[in-house]
């Protein structure tokens, strides 16, 4: 009879865990004189929320992948890719190859549907070819010497679902772990982003991009996508299926659950979301850079992984991991204000994670009798 509490209590404490977190992080360093002086401020708390920005934005598409079970590692390189293919697609168009990778989705689209009509592989094979050149050869064309900012943002966008789309099609149909899957996709898109662009960086962007990334904008983009896919994962089917992929795949499988379907949704998910931080990030430094987003799938796992998201999957959510990207940004922050070497700031961060999943696996761990 003494169990029944705890197992009610347990949810309640899964979700203040990550609160708690933060509260601790923020009375620990406020016994410092300097960061109660200085961070404890109306025109400190907007700026931790804009440093946080786009890892909170890349925390919730890693969520999705992270709670069925999955781990994206690419989202860092994809992040710069789309970054990149704004600032070329606005400026002169974009390569071929760029606009071959915007006509993926198509393509795939394409196979799916000639697949369903006819039953057959070769005809899949035929439709996603012919979808893939048409669809490319149709965006280069109309791409060519530059777009108006609202093409190219739909650009990123695409790239970002398409880079997402790859990394599900090979976990699901090609049976490739997911780390390595993932891993392949980092190097990839990072090696693209440098011969896109010889290795240089794109500046010459239209002002208009600027105010989306700094201020109440960035702000409330990042929360909107907090709040965007915590009602998918809360309150659809969808987000229902990729729990129970998470906490059982072969389970949800005998359920009825598409796996294949949903855990590829979960990959473009998190190449939707790479797009998005890229978005804001160039409008923030004015520039689309070939080095950016390096280590940021590093925080963003450290974020989900934070905020509660179970790194075996089935069960976490988005504004745990909002709480667990706050948490690095103060972390950041404090560190930086209570003059901790940048050498040691890493293995203070890293310290937090490493007692956050052993508190995890302890939860886990069955009580003894």
């Amino acid at each position: 009879m003494t169990r029944e509490p705890r197992v009610q209590l347990a949810p309640l404490a899964g979700t203040l865990r990550p609160w708690l977190m933060l509260l601790i992080v923020c009375a620990g360093f406020s016994l410092h004189p300097r960061f109660l002086n200085t961070f404890w401020t109306a025109d400190n708390l907007p700026n931790i929320l804009q440093q946080a920005a786009t890892t909170i934005i890349l925390a919730v598409g890693m969520t999705f992948v992270i709670i069925t079970g999955g781990i994206d590692l690419s989202v860092g390189s994809v992040m710069a890719l789309c970054g990149v293919t704004l600032g070329l697609t606005v400026k002169q168009g974009p390569p071929p190859f760029l606009a071959g990778i915007m006509a993926i989705p198509a393509a795939v689209g394409a196979a799916a549907l000639a697949v369903r009509l006819t039953g057959r592989r070769a005809a899949a094979w035929a439709a996603s070819g012919t979808a893939l050149v048409a669809a490319g050869l149709a965006i280069s064309r109309a791409a060519a010497g530059g777009i108006q900012l609202e093409g190219a943002i739909l650009a990123a966008l695409a790239v970002g679902c398409a880079c997402g789309l790859v990394n599900g099609l090979l976990v699901t149909l090609g049976r490739v772990p997911a780390f390595v899957a993932t891993l392949g996709m980092y190097t990839a898109a990072r090696g693209l982003t440098v011969f896109a662009t010889d290795g240089n960086s794109v500046s010459g962007l239209p002002p208009r991009l600027f105010p989306v990334g700094q201020g109440a904008p960035l702000i409330l983009t990042a929360l909107a996508a907090v709040a965007l896919g915590a009602l998918v994962l809360n309150r659809t089917r969808s987000g229902r299926h990729l729990r129970a992929i998470g906490g059982s795949e072969e389970a949800a499988r005998l359920a009825g659950v598409d796996v294949t379907v949903h855990k590829t949704l979960a990959y473009v998910v998190a190449g939707l979301c790479s797009a998005l931080a890229a978005i804001v990030l160039t409008a923030k430094f004015r520039v689309a850079d070939t080095g950016a987003g390096t280590g940021a799938e590093l925080n963003a796992i450290a974020a989900v992984v934070i905020g509660g998201t179970s790194l075996s999957g089935g069960r976490g959510g988005v504004v745990g991991s909002l709480v667990g990207a706050l948490t690095i940004a103060v972390l950041q922050a404090g560190l930086v204000l209570v003059a901790v070497p940048d050498t040691l700031q890493g293995v203070a961060i890293g310290g937090v994670i490493i007692a956050t999943v052993m508190l995890d696996q302890c939860r886990r761990s069955p009580a003894a009798p």
